[in-house]
């Protein structure tokens, strides 16, 4: 099932990583967009993945988990986060966008 990936345009970790996974999905599973998500404006650092079948939404550790699981190479990581104690290792909050070398 094909994904929605709705990103901060103005972080720039966000736009480099959303250009890395562009470059990986060659499947053509994932459509990248910066406007607002169905939950409303992502805030810099987070990511909201939609699957487009069901409409469903999900943000933090479980949105990176649907977005992986479309991706080839990511597809070992997103099976992963399907692991609660690695889901909350990698699921933590970072300090800004970037560890502490975000300029936002």
């Amino acid at each position: 099932m094909a994904v929605t990936l709705f990103y901060n345009a103005r972080c720039p970790d966000c736009a480099r990583q959303a250009r890395r996974t562009a470059r990986l999905d060659w499947l053509g599973r994932i459509e990248m967009r910066t406007d607002e998500s169905p939950l409303g404006e992502v805030p810099v650092g987070e990511i909201v993945v939609v699957e487009k079948g069901s409409g469903r939404a999900f943000t933090g550790a479980y949105a990176t988990r649907k977005l992986c699981l479309q991706v080839p190479l990511y597809f070992l990581y997103g099976l992963a986060l399907y692991l609660p104690p690695l889901r909350l290792l990698l699921g933590r909050d970072k300090q800004g966008c970037n560890g502490d070398a975000c300029e936002i």
